[in-house]
């Protein structure tokens, strides 16, 4: 059986077998973003626990439906969103992780919000195979989408086909032509890949009005010029006629952006291009008009934005307008589109202001747009915990991948932030000085690994391999050193190593869980002694529990955590994070050779997650705390301790029995209780799908028929008390 059917059964059983409720959605965990306060060189970071950015593509769209534009971001690197909220009184963007859910789950690739049917509320465009899927903003509150197409279709001429764009691009949707509807530009498949093809969008001229989607290909060179191989310097070009796409794109131009605006209010468009070999964008002049472009490839030039503060970033620039500061004007934010370790992953959302009267005129204002308010430390952070300086209260390490601004790069780091009062303070950039050894993608695990009472660190890195390094305090502050690189040769989990230390099978020395990139787990037994472990180069038990945190195939990164502690759960969980923005939780049970029940699962917008469970106010409630992909940390707040895998007391939820289940058509809920009450139906990663109410009968039927087979959460609502249960749809449609 293939490792993506085995996994869909796992998640079907899981789906049936576990029907009752969660305690409470995520364990009672909101964003509180604002909520960890951290400090670098003497400034605090107001909303240090967003998470992070990699390569974020920006957008507005008014999310509350104020009549105010908000700020959307969608990070391509690892497919999160990020919304903000404009304050017209404070002229700022507040974090607002609650619209989040709102936007469908399966954009990849890009994220464009415009509205192509010019109802005034922002609609989607993003990439699905090799084309344009799009989504209909439904217009009312709470927001909401339909999906209109999954695939653009464009007339070649002597044929209708998808419109092509590749992964990793960055098209343009405007109006090119002035005409009303919006248009598409992007660089072709192997017959174009060097020159942009223009589909021109007929709904004007078809329908008199802007709200299809229905195009041809006018030409396959806009503007007369081509982008040459290993170059991103346009050159003048003769057009050819339409040929229709034969395949995918070459190997020429692997990644290009593309982005429009009339620089002199004339009313055609400006080119400006970034591509995936250079750390700038090229603005070249059009002199022809809206019908005709045609651009003068000697009126081309790099120093753009402006000639005094030209954008300089490794790699793959790209180019959004926004009205950042409200003023009627579209004001200009930059940030790369590529995700490989040789391109920027800090001070990289670059924000020019439009400072002009009549015409654009570009101002550098930040280049660390919300950045600024956030810690992020460059890619795929990994946490813990402990108290360093001896001084009685737990303070955190940070290690990263890697991180790169505009003017240099570091491997792998351990960042020291000693909490001081509940604020953590930066106090060494290079804890242990691991930046001696280049490593890369550095997970961390902490135990006494030597019998010694104190903590000791081993690490995990890219290539599989661990790396212990004992702990010999001095005046009561931490002293790692490395002592045994290659730890014990343990290099048979794959990729991406990721050690958890704790005592798995009780006997009371410490073992080991390695987790790795696929996203399973190994068991190493120690056989050896508290203060000599011995553990075999060869897994004890690989794969244990069964747990696979990939979503299908092969990317999972598996980062486990022990939990044996009755304020957490009843018995010993495995907490693991995941590339998937979920944190799960198994039971693990007497015999480490069965498989390992999934209790419960948290939701987090973000990729690659190393969760905590920390205590840093001290106050007997959890707080948990998440490394991100993105280079951050997420951070979460509840009222109360909630037992993993425990169900919520029936005085605190309005029980329901729901059926059939599996379903298909129609679902009945039966409330125990109640007679009136909300029922929401939620996706497995969260994402609200629909909100039904009644208010005279404890009974309702809830139709599912337009729902595709999986798994889902419906959520029933009487007040404020809440109860969700699994719901597995198998619909033949």
């Amino acid at each position: 059986m293939g490792k993506t059917v085995r996994h869909f059964l796992t998640l079907l059983l899981v789906g049936v077998l576990s029907n009752s409720s969660f305690a409470q959605y995520n364990l009672g965990f909101s964003s509180a973003a604002d909520g960890v306060a951290f400090q670098i060189d003497g400034s605090t970071l107001s909303v240090g626990g967003i998470g992070g950015f990699s390569t974020p593509q920006t957008s507005e769209i008014d999310l509350n439906f104020d009549g105010v534009m908000d700020l959307f971001i969608f990070d391509r690197a690892n497919d999160v969103i990020r919304t903000y909220l404009y304050q017209t009184s404070t002229g700022n963007y507040v974090y607002a992780p609650e619209y989040e859910h709102l936007f469908p789950s399966d954009l990849k690739e890009f994220a464009l919000l415009r509205d192509f049917d010019c109802d005034g509320h922002m609609d989607i465009f993003t990439y699905y195979l090799a084309g344009f899927r799009v989504y209909r903003n439904n217009g009312t509150s709470p927001l909401g989408f339909t999906k209109v197409t999954d695939k653009i279709r464009t007339d070649y001429g002597s044929i209708s086909t998808g419109a092509f764009v590749l992964s990793g691009d960055v098209p343009a949707i405007v109006d090119v032509d002035s005409d009303g509807d919006l248009d598409i530009l992007t660089f072709g498949s192997v017959n174009a890949e060097n020159t942009i093809e223009f589909h021109r969008n007929l709904s004007q001229d078809l329908y008199n009005n802007c709200d299809s989607l229905e195009f041809e290909v006018v030409t396959q060179c806009w503007g007369k010029v081509e982008e040459p191989n290993n170059s991103s310097t346009l050159v003048e070009l003769n057009c050819k006629g339409v040929v229709p796409p034969s395949g995918g794109r070459g190997e020429k131009h692997p990644g290009s952006t593309v982005f429009l605006f009339d620089a002199d209010n004339d009313g055609d468009k400006y080119l400006v291009v970034g591509d995936i070999q250079t750390d700038r964008l090229v603005f070249a002049v059009n002199v022809g008009d809206a019908s005709s472009a045609t651009i003068d490839v000697n009126q081309q030039t790099t120093d753009f934005p402006n000639a005094t503060d030209p954008v300089i970033m490794q790699y793959l620039v790209s180019a959004f307008h926004v009205d950042v500061d409200h003023d009627g004007k579209h004001d200009l934010l930059l940030s790369v589109n590529n995700s490989i370790d040789s391109s920027v992953n800090t001070g990289h959302l670059w924000y020019y202001r439009d400072a002009g009267s009549t015409v654009p005129n570009f101002s550098l204002q930040t280049k660390e747009f919300l950045l600024e308010d956030m810690l992020d430390l460059g890619s795929s952070t990994s946490l813990a915990v402990m108290d360093v300086n001896g001084d009685g209260d737990e303070d955190l390490l940070i290690a990263n991948d890697y991180r790169r601004t505009p003017t240099g790069a570091n491997k792998s780091r351990i960042y020291f932030f000693e909490n001081s009062g509940g604020s953590f303070v930066l106090e060494d950039d290079d804890f242990a000085n691991i930046s001696n050894f280049s490593f890369q993608a550095t997970t961390l695990s902490l135990g006494d690994l030597d019998g010694d009472g104190d903590q000791d660190l081993l690490l995990g890195v890219d290539d599989g391999y661990l790396h212990y390094f004992r702990n010999t305090p001095s005046s009561g502050m931490a002293n790692f050193s490395l002592t045994e690189p290659e730890y014990m040769n343990i290099n048979t989990i794959g990729s991406n190593a990721a050690p958890e230390i704790a005592d798995v099978n009780g006997d009371g020395l410490l073992d080991l869980l390695i987790g790795e990139r696929i996203g399973t787990i190994s068991y190493f037994e120690n056989t050896g002694t508290a203060a000599s472990p011995s553990f075999s180069s060869s897994a004890t038990i690989e794969d244990i529990g069964g747990i696979d945190v990939s979503e299908a195939c092969c990317v999972g990164h598996a980062q486990p955590r022990w939990i044996d502690d009755p304020n957490l759960s009843k018995g010993k969980v495995l907490m693991v994070g995941s590339d998937e923005k979920r944190v799960l939780f198994y039971r693990v049970p007497n015999n480490l050779n069965d498989p390992f029940p999934l209790l419960d699962s948290i939701l987090i917008n973000s990729g690659r997650l190393s969760p905590y469970f920390v205590d840093f106010d001290e106050d007997g409630v959890y707080e948990l705390l998440a490394g991100t992909a993105e280079g951050g940390v997420r951070y979460f707040k509840r009222d109360e301790n909630v037992l993993i895998g425990i169900a919520s007391t029936e005085e605190k939820t309005p029980a329901f029995n729901m059926s059939p289940n599996p379903a298909n058509e129609t679902v009945t809920i039966q409330l125990d209780r109640f007679s009136s009450g909300v029922v929401q139906i939620h996706g497995i990663d969260g994402r609200l799908i629909k909100t039904e109410s009644w208010t005279s009968d404890a009974k309702m039927k809830l139709d599912v028929s337009d729902l595709k087979s999986g798994i889902y959460l419906i959520k029933v609502m009487v007040g404020s008390m809440s109860k969700t249960q699994r719901l597995i749809i198998f619909n033949a449609r």
